[in-house]
């Protein structure tokens, strides 16, 4: 606040007609602290809630409840009034003091990056509308929508340019709607929208097929030209009867539907969306008790040199024998231990298993002392702050020696956030272990960013190895990696090799391991001596 100018008024409505941003402070002086002062407050903060407010007294005796009724600063009238330093000084220190109560309602109520409602505010907004829409005989719609495939963005432009789309997304949402709807963004590539007083599902799906139709458009952010589709599930609130919570579990429900049915489509929840959220929830149930109930498995894949057909190892796999469904693919269940946080004791408990059943290979000399186990870390495993720790409580335990495990990692889980990414390779490789990138080749990162990360191995996507005899683009794609993978230090192993023909080809590329079906399936734990033995 600079050049301080004083205004007096002598009555509310004068203050709220006059007041008209954020540098301009009101001031109310009085001799203390009662009730006329208590609802001049009260109503001068209804009227103006973001206007800095500093209150003088000669008697101040209750400088909390002022504080609690929103002025910012208090000070005491003396025989003096205050000179016009003083009183810049408590103006500037009031104004701060609005800034920060206005910065922190900001992130309690609103998006940081999309200044949109977020969920706390929309779900108040919600409740609002449908009191509203109830005792006016009308209905709320409400959108769930998501934007398709938004990790790609991420993987290949960057999460800088992903936040720069998801705020132009924002953007076109709010210019397709009324007013007095909201937007609200729940987090991640999801938004929310409610359409206030609305008289049928009608208007409801055709609000939603236009906000689609707005972010079909291309996008053009930075030199980037990007094209993205949405899915959006709907509901509306006679159906719900009027309950905000059954309408946001429907209209979610809604839109997994759309995403199990291939994304880029509107739809209303039906009673047909339910039964496949009901089985993942008798599985989330289920796998709770896997554990205990012995219902897991480790199988084995075993890894050989392509030259000289020598065992370097065996990547371990988790199965999961259920006694009445039998036996489930990893590809249902890995899925629901991710998103219920299960997969942490899941991994800890593959990890322990495989390190035991490795060393007593070790000991029993039925496996080469040189050979690795290789377990695969989830990317909410690689973001647990203590792994390195459990990792080494793990191998003393167990008694196996670091340069006997390696640990895998999936690209994407890598560049998810590179430095933070780094630093635990780093700590992993102090441990002693070796790291392995998994699926190399389809997070769209670069070999030059792993140039100086701390990692060992390589592993090409089975993706780019089953057609290499076939595609020369494939082939050239494998022979790439593989060359630069040598020129930066690392072993590379290729996954999915099925035939003959394709360890030929890879052979001719000097790729050093591989694993898949030519050699051997994934086999139980006692299969793989036998296996070892066929080795050179």
């Amino acid at each position: 606040m600079n050049n301080l100018r004083l205004e007096t008024m002598h009555h509310l409505e004068q203050i709220c007609d006059r007041w008209r941003s954020a540098s301009e402070v009101v001031c109310l002086l009085g001799k203390q602290f009662d009730d006329s002062l208590r609802n001049t407050l009260e109503r001068l903060r209804l009227k103006l809630p973001s206007a800095p407010l500093m209150v003088g007294l000669q008697d101040v005796g209750d400088e909390v409840q002022l504080l609690e009724l929103g002025v910012q600063e208090v000070f005491a009238l003396g025989r003096a009034s205050p000179d016009a330093r003083q009183l810049e000084r408590l103006a500037n220190i009031t104004i701060a003091r609005m800034d920060y109560e206005l910065a922190l309602r900001s992130l309690t109520h609103f998006d940081p990056l999309t200044g949109l409602a977020n969920r706390s505010l929309f779900q108040d907004r919600l409740e609002q509308s449908l009191i509203q829409a109830r005792r006016n005989s009308l209905n709320v719609g409400l959108l769930f929508i998501d934007v398709d495939r938004f990790r790609v963005v991420n993987d290949i432009y960057g999460h800088s340019l992903g936040d720069q789309l998801l705020l132009a997304c924002s953007h076109r949402l709010q210019k397709s709607l009324r007013r007095s709807d909201t937007v609200a963004r729940l987090g991640g590539n999801t938004f929310a929208v409610i359409l206030d007083s609305v008289r049928g599902t009608e208007v409801v799906t055709a609000v939603a097929q236009k906000l689609a139709d707005a972010l079909k458009a291309p996008f053009k952010l930075e030199s980037h030209e990007i094209f993205v589709t949405v899915s959006i599930g709907i509901e509306i609130s006679c159906e719900a009867n009027y309950d905000a919570g059954q309408m946001v579990r429907r209209a979610e429900l809604a839109l997994h539907q759309v995403k199990r049915d291939g994304r880029n489509d509107c739809q209303i929840y039906s009673p047909q969306s339910a039964p496949i959220d009901k089985i993942r929830v008798g599985l989330e149930s289920a796998l709770h008790h896997a554990m205990e109930r012995d219902e897991l498995r480790l199988v084995y894949q075993p890894q050989i040199s392509v030259v000289g057909n020598h065992f370097v190892g065996a990547e371990v796999l988790l199965r999961w024998q259920h006694p009445v469904l039998g036996l489930v693919s990893p590809a249902v269940f890995i899925p629901v231990l991710e998103d219920t946080g299960l997969i942490e004791p899941f991994g800890e408990w593959v990890l322990r298993q495989a390190c035991k059943q490795y060393k007593y290979w070790l000991d029993q000399k039925l496996v080469t002392a040189n050979s690795k186990i290789s377990v695969n870390l989830s990317p909410r495993q690689f973001r647990q702050r203590d792994l390195g720790e459990r990792i080494q409580q793990i191998l003393q335990e167990t008694g196996l020696p670091t340069a006997n495990l390696t640990l895998e990692i999936t690209e994407s889980t890598l560049m998810y956030n590179l430095e933070q990414g780094a630093a635990m390779l780093s700590e992993l490789r102090a441990l002693g272990v070796r790291v392995a990138i998994d699926d190399f080749g389809t997070g769209y990162s670069s070999l030059a960013y792993l140039k100086d990360l701390p990692i060992d191995f390589l592993k090409i996507d089975r993706s780019f190895v089953k057609d290499i005899v076939d595609d020369r683009n494939d082939a050239a794609i494998a022979n790439s990696i593989i060359a630069l993978a040598h020129n930066l230090g690392l072993q590379v192993i290729a996954e999915g090799v099925e035939s003959s023909d394709i360890l030929a080809a890879l052979e001719s590329f000097g790729c050093d391991h591989y694993q898949g079906f030519f050699f051997a399936k994934p086999v139980e734990a006692e299969d793989i001596p036998e296996l070892v033995s066929r080795c050179a």
